[in-house]
């Protein structure tokens, strides 16, 4: 065998060796890369593989619903962050997330119940009072939804501003 042919026999079997010994960490690393490039598709491949190797790794589950949000498959998402919350029911963004993938199903109510929990955990979470007030007003109950802005606006939402002035007087 010719030296190049030996280099590109090692180079293949040291890529491999290198490849089996990723973990999921290694894997969850890679798709924030790939999803801070929007490349929504290759992160949910990684996300996968991290899940693969390690399946109550609840980060791997966090980031892959939120790919599915950008991807906008919502309900996927929505089981994610489902795995998330039966580990740790006390993180305030995972309901948040759970409640926008509710809300662009139209699922108004789990929505709220959804803000509720991470308004619950983080009394500041101004995304929350927010999104809630959309949710609120989207089923009728305006008052409930004005006073979610109000508070939304103490908290230091300038968008809720423009949407009180349209939606509460």
């Amino acid at each position: 065998m010719n030296i190049k042919f030996r280099f590109i026999i090692a180079l293949v079997f040291f890529y491999s060796a290198a490849m089996a010994q990723q973990t999921s960490e290694d894997f969850i690393r890679s798709g924030n890369m790939k999803e801070d490039q929007k490349d929504f598709k290759g992160a949910l491949a990684d996300f996968d593989k991290a899940l693969q190797l390690d399946p109550e790794n609840v980060n791997a589950y966090y980031y892959r619903g939120f790919v599915k949000f950008q991807l906008k498959d919502y309900a996927s998402a929505i089981a994610d962050y489902d795995s998330v919350a039966a580990n740790d029911s006390n993180d305030a963004e995972t309901f948040y997330s759970r409640g926008n993938a509710k809300f662009e199903l139209k699922n108004y109510k789990g929505a709220i119940d959804d803000f509720n929990k991470a308004i619950y955990i983080d009394p500041t979470d101004v995304d929350s009072y927010y999104n809630r007030a959309i949710a609120k007003y989207n089923i009728g109950e305006r008052e409930s939804a004005c006073k979610d802005l109000q508070m939304a606006i103490k908290l230091g939402d300038k968008t809720a501003e423009g949407v009180m002035q349209e939606l509460c007087h």
